[in-house]
């Protein structure tokens, strides 16, 4: 099977981020520093469940709030994401997932379009070190940067287990969108962005 890899870095005054990822490798070597061990926790449950080889290192500047390293690991996942991608041929181009942790329930639909958007339902509460609004924020970064279209619904009373498992459906949801079932563009268009 073709090695699917994309990197990219950004360096700001405010963070300075690399990613590194590979859609289905032999070896899915997973190593996660964001500074930030919640948001760690959950990249770490993408990778796994999404089948990725993944690298991450993020600096920023924590000591402001965990804002500038989320939007950043974000923006450059995205693009690393798009870029290991590449014009799409082959791939299902649709996913989705439905994804119960204890109380909680993610359900995710993706399109990978080339047309990035986030459409968020539902309420979750601040995990140490991530606030709710940089969680929504992240996924919305994320799309808008990888060229992702996201439908995200969630339910559930602990928001540790809301943003877990969000996280985990949208890997599931993203390794059947992207798993390779063809040789043409997956578009009436001829291409996908």
């Amino acid at each position: 099977m073709e090695l699917r890899e994309g990197k990219c870095s950004r360096k700001t005054r405010e963070t300075d981020v690399t990613v590194r990822i590979c859609i289905n490798p032999d070896s899915p070597e997973i190593s996660i520093s964001t500074g930030i061990p919640f948001l760690d926790h959950m990249l770490e449950s993408f990778a796994k469940h999404a089948n990725l080889a993944l690298e991450i290192r993020a600096k920023g500047d924590l000591e402001v709030d965990e804002h500038h390293t989320i939007e950043d690991v974000a923006i450059v996942l995205g693009r690393a994401i798009k870029e290991a991608l590449g014009d799409k041929k082959g791939i299902r181009r649709f996913g989705s997932a439905i994804v119960p942790m204890d109380d909680a329930v993610a359900i995710c639909g993706i399109d990978v379009s080339g047309r990035g958007y986030f459409n968020f339902s539902g309420v979750t509460g601040d995990v140490k070190g991530v606030k709710a609004e940089n969680f929504e924020h992240f996924f919305d970064s994320l799309c808008r940067n990888s060229g992702i279209n996201m439908y995200l619904e969630v339910k559930g009373r602990n928001s540790h287990h809301i943003m877990e498992a969000s996280f985990k459906a949208f890997a599931i949801a993203f390794r059947e969108a992207v798993e390779l079932t063809g040789s043409s563009i997956p578009s009436t268009k001829g291409s996908l962005d």
